[in-house]
C-alpha cells in the first residue's frame, strides 16, 4: 500500500520506504523514505514491460501480459520492506509458476498462428499439443505438490520440478520451431 507524501497532501505522490528508483541510491533504514509519484511508478512499469518484450526480441508476446507482470514486479520492488521476505521455496515456486504462464502465453500465440494453417499442419499440431499438455500437467502437479511441502522439506522436489520444466521448455521450443 502506498502512503501519501506528508508534505504535499497530493494523492499522486506516494511514499515507499526503502524503494529503489532507477538511477537513485537505495535508502537505508535510517534515511528518509523515497517518494515515488504515480507518474514515476507508471514510467517504471512501462520501462519494465518494454524490457520484458525486448528480452524475447519483441516476438510472440502480449503487451498486456508484459504490463501486468511488470506492474507486479515494480509493486513488489516498491513494497519490499512492507512484505515479509519470501523463502527460497516461495521464490522457486513463484519463478516456476511465472515461467509456466509465459510458456502458456507463447503456446496461445502459436495456436493462433496454426489456426490458419492447412488441415495437415493443424492435425500434426494437435498431436504435438496433446503431448505438450501432458508435460504441462506434470509440471503443474509438481509445482502444486511443492506448495504443499513445508519450507524445510521441499528441496527433494526441486530437481524434479526443474527437470520437468526443462522438458516442457524443450518441447515447446521444438514445437514453436516446427510450426513457425
Amino acid at each position: 500500500m502506498f502512503v501519501a507524501h506528508p508534505q504535499s497532501g497530493s494523492e499522486n505522490n506516494r511514499a515507499v520506504k526503502g524503494a529503489a528508483k532507477p538511477g537513485h541510491a537505495e535508502t537505508s533504514e535510517s534515511q528518509e523514505p523515497l517518494y515515488v509519484t504515480t507518474e514515476e511508478r507508471h514510467h517504471m512499469i512501462a520501462e519494465a514491460a518494454y524490457l520484458r518484450a525486448a528480452d524475447r526480441g519483441f516476438f510472440m508476446g502480449d503487451a498486456v501480459e508484459d504490463w501486468l507482470a511488470a506492474e507486479i514486479e515494480i509493486d513488489q520492488m516498491l513494497h519490499q520492506d512492507t512484505a515479509p521476505p519470501m523463502s527460497a521455496k516461495q521464490r522457486f515456486q513463484q519463478s516456476h509458476e511465472a515461467q509456466l504462464k509465459e510458456w502458456d502465453a507463447k503456446l496461445d500465440a502459436l495456436k493462433a498462428q496454426v489456426h490458419d494453417a492447412s488441415l495437415e499442419i493443424r492435425a500434426d499440431f494437435q498431436k504435438q499439443l496433446a503431448l505438450l499438455d501432458k508435460k504441462r500437467a506434470v509440471a503443474r502437479a509438481k509445482i502444486h505438490e511443492l506448495s504443499l511441502r513445508t519450507d524445510s522439506a521441499w528441496e527433494d522436489l526441486m530437481s524434479g520440478v526443474e527437470k520437468t520444466g526443462e522438458e516442457l521448455h524443450k518441447a515447446l521450443d521444438k514445437m514453436m520451431a516446427r510450426f513457425k
